[in-house]
């Protein structure tokens, strides 16, 4: 059922909503940036617990907010390589003890000076148990975190991790002044001040005249309303209530693709959905049956009926085709219900019945578990398909029973994607799949200074995971936004959604 332009109008009252349409955003060519205006963004995500503390951000909605606020050490450019943010330089000689050197000039909201001890804290704060941060585990790793002088930090990690500028560089270690607490009213070093902030409400940011990026951000203001309804978002930006709607859902990009007033754009992610079978069971651990299940994939229909083409196909391994670590000399594994039907013999569990668990909010879920049915039929497994509700289904269902699927956003890079769904001692190992090879090769990518080295170690560890894991990626999703046309400057970006979270800074108003 369709949301109506005035169903969504009051949507945005309730939430507080404020700004005035027309929005800057995807860039003609040789067209000279322009200073004023502002954007008003709807995002899929909006609940009581959205939160500005870079510690507890969990999901798109709030990192966008965090990057209008906050700067990295590190940032993303459209390679996913990290670059220099408010670290001038980020260096090391053997990938434990690391030297960052503090931009010099940058200033907080208040006027403040950044410095180093503004660091320390902001890295150091991660650690306290009190703090409840999700990035309590990759903190727990940091050893020693000390300011020499005034804009010189020494950050000391318990292994060799030649990645760290790009765990550097996530929401999670954006960079807060020394001792901040409030987080309803933060005051950070980005290129927008807090105007107002109401969690399950309305964001609204000005434009910081003292940016240390010179000449940026364009924009006067921008707004940011969490809009969870995916008609209310994309009738939304049709009608022309909101400048961006981030998040279009596949059945609805013809709309945007028909609309003279919209860009459809699409953005190539790290986002996959992913079907777990558990190898401490005795029957989603049996390795003909796993290898029946990866044969069963037919990911190019996946990707043109079910996606829309707004997918692209995945080879059983996390790295995406566009990501500097890929492997690309991995066979695809292809669709071939004969070597299937040779896995289903040998298995011994042919005609039982085998349950799978799914949910409509993970994206191809449903279908996927529908396609395992229909072509376990034809090769000889009896799988029943649960479709649950979305609630209770991470705490009920998901990797709790054999058979699940999982829904894996992007990462920094690679190294953090490894290390939380497939290493021995990770809580979130997925597949409770453990190979002490993985863990040694990842241990030695890390420590590997040389890229080319890291690279080799990287694609060892995809063809491991394709080969042997319990976890089968059928495709990667690919990410739509609608955008109205009259915003310049709006593209993709592979490090995350709405332009790597950092839209609000770089677009502007035709």
């Amino acid at each position: 059922m369709k949301t109506s332009r005035r169903d969504f109008l009051s949507m945005c009252a309730a939430a507080g909503a404020g700004l005035a349409g027309g929005l800057p955003g995807v860039a003609l060519a040789d067209e000279a940036p322009k200073k004023g205006g502002s954007v008003r963004m709807a995002v899929q995500n909006g609940s009581v617990s959205d939160t500005l503390d870079p510690a507890k951000g969990a999901h798109s909605g709030d990192w966008t907010k965090q990057f209008c606020i906050f700067n990295a050490l590190m940032e993303f450019n459209d390679s996913l390589s990290p670059s220099p943010a408010l670290a001038e330089k980020l260096e090391s000689s053997d990938g434990i003890t690391w030297h960052i050197a503090v931009r010099r000039g940058v200033h907080f909201h208040d006027g403040s000076e950044l410095v180093a001890d503004d660091v320390v804290y902001s890295l150091a704060r991660h650690k306290d148990p009190a703090t409840t941060s999700k990035a309590f585990a990759i903190a727990s790793g940091f050893k020693e975190i000390k300011a020499n002088g005034q804009y010189e930090v020494t950050l000391v990690i318990d292994k060799p991790n030649f990645d760290l500028p790009s765990v550097l560089g996530s929401s999670y270690f954006l960079i807060t002044k020394n001792g901040a607490k409030d987080f309803l009213k933060p005051i950070g070093t980005g290129p927008f001040m807090l105007g107002a902030f109401t969690p399950g409400g309305k964001f609204t940011a000005k434009r910081n005249p003292n940016y240390w990026k010179s000449g940026l951000p364009y924009l006067d203001s921008v707004e940011i309303i969490g809009v969870p309804d995916n008609a209310a978002r994309v009738n939304a930006v049709l009608a022309g209530d909101v400048d961006i709607c981030s998040l279009v859902e596949h059945p609805y990009a013809s709309q945007v693709k028909g609309n003279a007033n919209v860009q459809l754009v699409v953005n190539k992610l790290a986002i996959y959905t992913d079907l777990i079978l558990r190898q401490d069971n005795p029957i989603a651990g049996n390795k003909d049956f796993v290898a029946a299940v990866r044969y069963m994939q037919d990911r190019k229909r996946m990707v043109e009926d079910v996606m829309r083409t707004y997918g692209v196909i995945a080879n059983d391994h996390p790295v995406a085709p566009w990501d500097p670590y890929f492997l690309a000399g991995l066979p695809q594994r292809e669709f071939d219900l004969d070597k299937a039907k040779f896995h289903v013999r040998k298995s011994g569990l042919a005609g039982q019945s085998i349950e799978i668990f799914c949910q409509p909010g993970i994206a191809t879920s449903v279908e996927g578990a529908q396609f395992m049915q229909s072509f376990g039929a034809q090769a000889g497994f009896n799988f029943v398909v649960r479709q649950v509700p979305t609630d209770g289904y991470w705490s009920t269902y998901w990797t709790k029973r054999p058979i699940t699927y999982g829904s894996i956003s992007n990462r920094p890079n690679v190294g953090m994607i490894f290390e939380l769904f497939y290493t021995s001692k990770s809580p979130t190992n997925e597949a409770r799949w453990k190979d002490p090879k993985l863990d040694q090769l990842l241990e030695s990518a890390r420590a590997e200074g040389d890229f080319n080295k890291r690279k080799a170690i990287y694609g060892d560890m995809q063809t491991l995971v394709h080969d042997s894991s319990g976890t089968i990626v059928p495709v990667f999703d690919v990410i739509l936004d609608g955008v109205s046309k009259n915003v310049r400057g709006y593209k993709p970006n592979p490090s995350g959604m709405n332009m790597g979270y950092r839209f609000a800074e770089a677009v502007w108003r035709a």
